[in-house]
């Protein structure tokens, strides 16, 4: 099995599998059984397995994507355990049954089915299906939208040859979740995902795109900087990725990511020099492959957590005439009157609308009809609202189902406010 390979994207652009730091290091699962005792190979993609008895996942999937070989193969669904690494360090089927837990690829079986046949991209495909390729994924984590990502990237303008190489895996953050399978020891559940993709760009530089989704709000109730919320895609730095999971990427990968983890020098990008130190290590939202971040991207300030005013409800799909029918409402949970002159509404596709009016404190207000902007009646969508300077107050999600609802208002989650959030 030739596994990943690492000059994938060309001899003169080498992306070698990350490292490990002393502290991960002893938790990483050595066999003779293995290539340099670490590393299973499977066909286009390899994984290094954590040895811990109570995690017993891959460290990461490393998987090569050739999107120009790609063909659609049908899927075999027949998991196995993988014999060279061990049943003792793999989670298998009983720990995915009769919970909210599913078996998430890592290394993603459609971006793996390809090949010069279709007997080959079969057969990559089926290799896919190996308990060591798993993780605990929670069924309310829409597996296609975050395994998109690579979909994005490979359709982005720029990408030479239609090549990708991808790194995926789980992140154990300190509180955690385990679920016990009668009979069975203890496993440890992720507390989110990592994915770095990396391609040659069109004048043969590298490029790297970073992301993590989230999935346990225990732990997100620990982190600093912004509030991030569960099931969330964020485009992030190389570097926290590497902080929450003791893997160490070579430094031309966190070089070619285009995102910052400390505040870069003035000179050198004074318009991210200027965004608050809340905003470092960089994490953007991408709901949508235009959000996502190239290199020289303009900055949004982003003052989420700052300004008690929120996005509380909108009706996505009326009955009747849709676009006279839309609306959004939006509520002031400060101690204090907010003038809206100046201040806009966005779908984050189309021209942006404008506001006006006053808020007083506890007051809401109703916009309608909501044109230019136009929100998806059929499949998940994102409304942000700015204040007058630019800076974004709010960002809201709605999903697939609340689009479909028809005349049944969107409401949007509770969001902790100023006077409640503590220093």
């Amino acid at each position: 099995m030739s596994g990943y390979d690492p000059e994938f994207l060309g001899a003169d652009l080498p992306v070698p599998l990350p490292g490990f730091s002393a502290a991960l290091d002893g938790l990483v699962l050595r066999v003779p059984t293995l290539d340099r005792e670490v590393f299973a190979h499977y066909v286009n993609y390899t994984v290094a397995m954590n040895r811990q008895p109570h995690r017993r996942s891959a460290v990461f999937a490393a998987l090569n994507i050739d999107r120009m070989r790609l063909r659609p193969v049908s899927r075999s669904d027949r998991w196995r355990i993988d014999s060279r690494i061990g049943a003792d360090f793999q989670l298998d089927n009983a720990y995915y049954r009769d919970n909210p837990w599913d078996r998430g690829h890592l290394a993603r079986r459609a971006s793996a089915a390809w090949g010069d046949s279709n007997a080959a991209a079969g057969r990559a495909s089926d290799e896919t299906f190996y308990y060591a390729n798993a993780a605990l994924q929670h069924s309310h984590y829409n597996q296609d939208e975050w395994l998109a990502l690579e979909e994005w990237v490979l359709g982005m303008d720029g990408v030479a040859e239609g090549r990708v190489s991808s790194f995926s895996g789980p992140i154990y953050d300190a509180f955690v979740r385990s679920i016990e399978p009668e009979g069975r020891p203890v496993a440890t559940v992720p507390s989110a995902f990592f994915k770095v993709l990396c391609f040659r760009n069109t004048a043969g530089g590298l490029e790297v795109r970073a992301f993590v989704i989230e999935q346990d709000t225990a732990a997100l109730a620990d982190r600093r900087g912004r509030t991030r919320y569960d099931h969330q895609r964020y485009q992030v730095t190389v570097a926290e990725i590497e902080a929450r999971t003791g893997l160490l990427f070579p430094a031309i990968v966190a070089e070619a990511n285009p995102l910052f983890f400390t505040r870069p020098a003035e000179d050198t990008r004074p318009d991210i020099a200027r965004l608050p130190d809340t905003q470092f290590p960089e994490a953007r939202e991408v709901d949508d492959a235009h959000e996502v971040l190239g290199p020289g991207a303009d900055r949004t300030e982003l003052a989420d957590d700052e300004v008690d005013v929120f996005l509380a409800a909108a009706l996505v799909n009326p009955a009747g005439d849709e676009r006279a029918g839309e609306w959004v409402s939006i509520i002031n949970l400060s101690n204090h009157a907010v003038d809206l002159a100046g201040w806009q509404l966005s779908d984050t596709r189309r021209p942006r609308l404008g506001l006006s009016g006053t808020l007083g404190p506890g007051e809401a207000i109703r916009v309608q009809p909501i044109r230019p902007l136009m929100l998806a009646n059929s499949r998940a969508g994102v409304i942000e609202l700015y204040d007058d300077t630019g800076r974004r107050i709010d960002r809201v999600r709605y999903t697939e189902a609340q689009a479909k609802a028809e005349g049944r208002p969107a409401i949007f989650a509770y969001r902790e406010t100023e006077a409640y959030r503590g220093p």
